[in-house]
């Protein structure tokens, strides 16, 4: 079994993606690294990054993600709102 797929064979998503959130994840599933204010770190793709980072409060990039990969989480996380699923985004 590919480490993408899950055992039914449907694709799988990174650890960082809300089981409400209906998106796909985009690239790698381990792009980039969430620290949320407790120093918990969470690693997905750069899509679902950037949706968590915009609903957590004290969040911030890993600094050891590469400066391209973490400036397109925190650009995307500028646009959206927390929970951005919920309003169709």
């Amino acid at each position: 079994m590919d480490r993408t797929q899950t055992p039914d064979g449907r694709q799988a998503r990174c650890d960082v993606a809300a089981a409400e959130d209906p998106t796909p994840c985009e690239g790698r599933r381990d792009a980039a690294t969430i620290v949320d204010r407790h120093g918990r770190e969470l690693v997905g793709c750069v899509h679902h990054c950037a949706r968590v980072l915009a609903g957590l409060e004290g969040a911030r990039v890993h600094p050891f993600v590469p400066a391209g990969r973490a400036l397109e989480v925190y650009s995307r996380a500028r646009e959206l709102p927390p929970q951005a699923w919920e309003i169709g985004r």
